[in-house]
C-alpha cells in the first residue's frame, strides 16, 4: 500500500475528529494535495467506517485468490507427470489455469508436443547437440549424403 494513502487516511481521520463534513474535509485535503488526490466518494466510505466505529487505517482482508502460490507444488507436479495439460494441473492443485501458466512461464518452461520441459538447454543437452552435429558433418566428408537431399521446391 502506498505511503500517500495512508498518509490521506489519517488526514480523513483528523478531519473526521475535528468534527468536519466529508466534503469539507475533500475540499481541505485537495487544497493542499490537488484537485484529484482524493475523491469524494472515498472520504464518504471512510468517514462511514469512522462513524461505525473503525478505526483501522489498513485494507480489509479480501476473498478471493490465495496471496502466495506454492511453486514448489507446481514444480513437483510437473516433474512427477510432464504431459499433464495446464487444466488438468488446474484440477489437481485447485488453483486457476491462468495462474498456473504464469507460474509455468516464470519458472522457465513451454509445453513442446504436449510435454512440458525447460526452456533453456542444459549443458547436457547442449553437448548432446553439438556431438550429434559433429558427426553428421564427419559423416557428410566421407559420404556426402547432404547433397542427396530432395527439394520439393525446386524444378
Amino acid at each position: 500500500m502506498s505511503e500517500m494513502r495512508i498518509h490521506f487516511r489519517h488526514l480523513m481521520l483528523y478531519e473526521f475528529r475535528k468534527g468536519s463534513s466529508v466534503t469539507i474535509a475533500t475540499k481541505n485535503i485537495c487544497a493542499v494535495y490537488g484537485e484529484n488526490a482524493l475523491s469524494s466518494r472515498t472520504c464518504r466510505k471512510w468517514f462511514q467506517r469512522f462513524r461505525a466505529g473503525n478505526f483501522c487505517l489498513k485494507d480489509e482482508e479480501r476473498s478471493g485468490r490465495p496471496p502466495q502460490i506454492d511453486e514448489d507444488k507446481i514444480r513437483d507436479l510437473v516433474e512427477k507427470s510432464r504431459s499433464l495439460t495446464v487444466q488438468e494441473m488446474s484440477n489437481v492443485l485447485k488453483i486457476p489455469k491462468t495462474t498456473i501458466h504464469r507460474c509455468l512461464k516464470k519458472m522457465g518452461m513451454v509445453s513442446k508436443l504436449n510435454v512440458w520441459m525447460p526452456h533453456e538447454l542444459t549443458e547436457r543437452n547442449r553437448l548432446e547437440r553439438t556431438t550429434a552435429c559433429m558427426s553428421l558433418l564427419a559423416r557428410n566428408k566421407h559420404e556426402p549424403f547432404l547433397k542427396r537431399l530432395v527439394t520439393g521446391d525446386e524444378k
